[in-house]
């Protein structure tokens, strides 16, 4: 995966005086980019790309740089301006911003000056490159953003599989996948995620910048996930929704045709009982037997397109999406790699998930059968208490002082600044060269607490990807 590093590492400027009487245009004012010079060569972001933004409220700095968000203190008087070290998160960056972002980060920390006339903010870096804003009217009026229309009448929410179309031929066994949530879109180009925006207009549908992960995937996957957001980039798909099947038609007539998820292939095919509703499910029977004794609950947790649990001793992760009746894996499931004890085989969910499983809700949870066997789970109330984090796990340990010398894992907290971890996090197995992304639930330690230990205990959720 492409990641923005959490913390630029920009030269650090020192503040000339305390920050002057600002005009009321200048600060309170989100400027959105409308184009750069670099090296004394322009550059114009692209049609379709999100533009970067920056607001100053009293001393501090923020926005976005068209793919993550950033913050920074700044120092201005008469018409200096300088930028401390930028802070940012750490989303993966669709190819087609063309440096754009980079290009950005490193122009905002050589700014020395700005010059402010009517709805145009100028900021110097250098000598001869310059990062140029509008804000109001003006920004409304950028050509990479399509006008407002009506919201469409049709309702896109949910997941929809692709199934062909003309601009595209499915790889069987990597099929992409979008789903729809409000103004956001999540999904799979058939082997890595992707994430971002889209506006709705009419019969019309704009994506904004996708992110997506790096996953290496086989050559046919990769070309097919190239022209899949290639597609997808397209500005104003005409949409079109009949019965359980949406088509996206380009201005060049190739089209793109899902069907919603859920929906029966024919006259023949059945529906799951009812919406499968996210959450976690605890295994209550295996073959309609009371579930096997084994270290930890065997449980599967649903989230959107995602997919996780544990097999009764290690976490696993990936991707998954419904086809009809049945609940199929768009990828390999990264597993945690703890040594367990010896334990009844009589439940191997992970076989049965890569069956491509049918799928069943029930009153009180979900049923899933392949291969002669089926695992029946009951649904667990939400938890009380407990934040779910996502946690970078850095690939080596290093020095750190405790009670004593000790070594230290290094994490990233939802994309925050690099910092040590003296705990151990329940369920994860630290593997020496491998940066782990996982998830990570924070909970009150139960009491009462000894002096020397935290009042928190973190669990491992899941491995959402290793690198």
């Amino acid at each position: 995966m492409r990641h923005l590093p959490s913390l630029f590492t920009l030269t650090a400027l020192a503040l000339l005086g305390t920050a002057g009487a600002q005009t009321p245009a200048l600060t309170g004012t989100t400027w959105t980019l409308t184009q750069l010079s670099d090296g004394g060569r322009l550059v114009m972001p692209g049609r379709n790309a999100q533009r970067p933004t920056l607001r100053l409220d009293a001393r501090t700095a923020s926005g976005n740089t068209g793919c993550n968000v950033y913050r920074a203190g700044y120092a201005a008087r008469g018409d200096i301006l300088r930028f401390m070290t930028l802070a940012a998160t750490r989303r993966a960056c669709p190819d087609r911003m063309d440096g754009l972002e980079a290009r950005f980060v490193n122009l905002m920390g050589q700014v020395n000056r700005y010059r402010l006339s009517g709805n145009t903010l100028t900021l110097f870096a250098g000598s001869r490159d310059r990062l140029v804003f509008t804000s109001g009217g003006a920004a409304a009026s950028l050509p990479s953003r399509p006008p407002a229309r009506p919201e469409t009448n049709v309702n896109l929410d949910g997941t929809w599989t692709l199934t062909g179309g003309t601009a595209l031929r499915p790889v069987p066994g990597s099929v992409p996948a979008l789903t729809f949530a409000g103004g956001r879109v999540s999904g799979t180009g058939g082997c890595n995620r992707l994430m971002g925006t889209v506006q709705a207009g009419g019969d019309t549908l704009t994506f904004g910048a996708l992110a997506t992960t790096r996953m290496a995937c086989a050559p046919a996957v990769n070309a097919q996930e190239g022209t899949f957001l290639a597609f997808l980039a397209r500005p104003a798909l005409r949409a079109s929704v009949q019965g359980q099947v949406l088509t996206l038609t380009g201005a060049n007539g190739q089209t793109l045709v899902f069907r919603r998820a859920g929906a029966s292939q024919g006259g023949g095919g059945t529906q799951a009982a009812g919406p499968v509703q996210d959450g976690t499910y605890t295994l209550a029977t295996v073959n309609g037997q009371p579930a096997p004794q084994t270290p930890r609950p065997v449980t599967l947790s649903l989230t959107g397109n995602r997919i996780g649990g544990n097999d009764g001793c290690n976490s696993f992760g990936g991707e998954y999406r419904l086809e009809g009746t049945r609940l199929l894996l768009t990828g390999p499931l990264a597993s945690t790699l703890m040594a367990c004890p010896d334990q009844t085989q009589e439940v191997d969910i992970h076989r049965v998930l890569g069956a491509g499983p049918a799928l069943t809700v029930t009153p009180s949870g979900l049923t899933l059968t392949a291969g002669g066997t089926t695992l029946a789970f009951s649904r667990q109330a939400a938890p009380a208490q407990g934040r779910v984090q996502t946690w970078t796990v850095a690939a080596q340990r290093v020095p750190c002082m405790g009670v004593g010398p000790m070594s230290c894992l290094r994490i990233q907290r939802d994309g925050g600044p690099w910092e040590l971890f003296y705990g151990e996090i329940e369920g994860f197995t630290f593997q020496p060269g491998v940066t782990q992304v996982i998830r990570v639930r924070e909970e009150d330690r139960p009491g009462p607490v000894p002096a020397d230990a935290s009042s928190k205990r973190y669990v491992l959720v899941e491995v959402v990807e290793r690198r």
